[in-house]
């Protein structure tokens, strides 16, 4: 069961440098101790399922992706890049965000 820890810790790490984010920057959003992140990330403490949530959330994943090996899985990292940007914007603003990132979606590929 322990392996299950390092996993989890081993995922929180992956997904949070994915972000370009410090223990602090994600101890900040999930309101989490930084060194209780630092802890889980190497396994040495074991995550509830309330800080899965936090976590989970904070990273902008579901909460099963942290149970998930596949921390390269590029759909995933992307996500929770994009949920990071998007979390702190009004519904105006990220709507603003989508048609943006859509009309830039559709010129890359040509004007699709």
């Amino acid at each position: 069961m322990q392996d299950i820890y390092r996993k989890v810790g081993i995922e929180v790490r992956a997904l949070r440098e994915q972000l370009g984010w410090t223990q602090e920057k994600l101890g900040e959003v999930s309101g989490l101790h930084p060194s209780f992140i630092g802890q889980i990330e190497r396994g040495v403490k074991k995550a509830s399922l309330q800080t899965l949530a936090r976590l989970a959330e904070a990273l902008g994943v579901a909460a099963g992706a942290l149970l998930d090996e596949a921390h390269g899985d590029l759909p995933k990292v992307w996500e929770a890049r994009i949920g990071a940007l998007l979390r702190d914007q009004s519904p105006q603003k990220r709507e603003i965000l989508y048609s943006t990132l859509r009309h830039l979606s559709r010129e890359l590929r040509g004007g699709k």
